[in-house]
C-alpha cells in the first residue's frame, strides 16, 4: 500500500466490535459520525462521535454536570498525531487525544483499501473483560 491512498478526508459509515464469542456490537449505534484525515506530510486526525449526543446543561464546553460530562466524553473519540505505513499497517503516533492515555503510544490499525472505501481493524483489544476486534469503515469524503 502507498501512504497517497490514505491521504484525503474520509466520513466514517459504521463501527462494530466483534468480541472473542463472535457478537458484534455497534459502540456508537447504527450511524455514528465520524470524519478521519491523512495529509500528505504524515499527520493524521480522527474523530468519532455518537448520534444525538445531549447537549450539556451549560454553554461552557467547560460546564456541565459530572454525569453530563461522562455522557459527552463516552459518546466521542479523538485523536491526532503522525502516521506511517508498514505493509498493510497504518501506526497513528498519537501527539494529542481525548483518552489521555493514548497519548504518545502508537495505535496499529489494519488497513483494507478497495477503491473509494477503506476499513481500520484493531488488533484484538481487552476492554471491560472481553477482547474486541473493532472495525471503522469509511468512504472517502474528498
Amino acid at each position: 500500500m502507498m501512504a497517497d491512498e490514505l491521504v484525503g478526508r474520509w466520513r466514517l459509515t459504521a463501527w462494530t466490535a466483534t468480541d472473542e464469542t463472535g457478537a458484534v456490537t455497534m459502540p456508537f449505534g447504527d450511524h455514528p459520525q465520524g470524519s478521519l484525515v491523512y495529509t500528505a506530510g504524515g499527520w493524521m486526525s480522527g474523530q468519532l462521535a455518537a448520534v444525538d449526543r445531549p447537549e450539556l446543561s451549560t454553554p461552557s464546553a467547560l460546564g456541565g454536570t459530572e454525569t453530563e460530562r461522562a455522557e459527552a466524553y463516552s459518546t466521542y473519540v479523538a485523536y491526532c498525531g503522525d502516521y506511517r505505513l508498514e505493509g498493510d499497517t497504518v501506526v497513528h503516533v498519537l501527539r494529542m487525544s481525548l483518552f489521555p492515555n493514548w497519548v504518545g503510544t502508537e495505535q496499529r490499525r489494519f488497513v483494507e483499501l478497495s477503491g473509494n472505501k477503506l476499513v481500520l481493524r484493531t488488533p484484538p483489544t481487552p476492554v471491560g473483560g472481553r477482547t474486541l476486534v473493532n472495525r471503522l469503515h469509511w468512504i472517502r469524503a474528498e
